[in-house]
């Protein structure tokens, strides 16, 4: 089974892991190396330009939390990903972006649809613009709501009626 290099944009809630689900789901005979990313414009300063390849506070955005549910996934479904993990993406251009993507052999994005991608700070940037014109190939991911399971043998209960009394 050959493997696929797949970028999937992230702000690291708990709803952007669906797209994860709905990959696996949908493509239930196919690999995947998942690239998470999370997209931050470039600074115009020159210190933090210097200072970017050390960077790691960004980091700290990924919660405990993502983490153990990222973790359940992998655990889940450990014959369809190969390897999952998070980076961050720092650049404001179509042509940058087109480089990173060429640098990790991705040709493919998963997309969670109907899904705002919160800012982690000032600098996030909304990756829609960059995907869409990546050239790549876009896999759309729709959640549906799951109707919750009704019980036959829950007992109906009625709120009482008031009585009104005259004083």
């Amino acid at each position: 089974m050959e493997t696929t290099n797949i970028l999937i944009p992230t702000d690291f809630s708990l709803a952007s892991l669906n797209t994860i689900m709905g990959l696996v789901k949908k493509h239930p005979h196919e690999r995947f190396n998942i690239t998470l990313v999370h997209f931050f414009k470039l600074s115009d300063s020159e210190a933090e330009l210097l200072m970017l390849a050390r960077r790691n506070r960004e980091y700290t955005h990924i919660t405990q939390e993502f983490e153990d549910q990222l973790n359940d996934i992998r655990k889940n479904f450990p014959q369809q990903i190969a390897r999952v993990h998070a980076e961050f993406f720092y650049g404001n251009t179509v042509a940058i972006f087109k480089n990173y993507l060429e640098a990790r052999d991705i040709k493919t994005i998963a997309c969670l649809d109907c899904h705002n991608y919160k800012q982690l700070t000032k600098n996030s940037i909304d990756p829609q613009l960059l995907l869409h014109r990546s050239g790549c190939k876009i896999i759309n991911i729709t959640t549906t709501a799951t109707r919750p399971q009704i019980d036959e043998d829950v007992i109906l209960i009625t709120r009482p009626q008031l009585e009104i009394q005259q004083i």
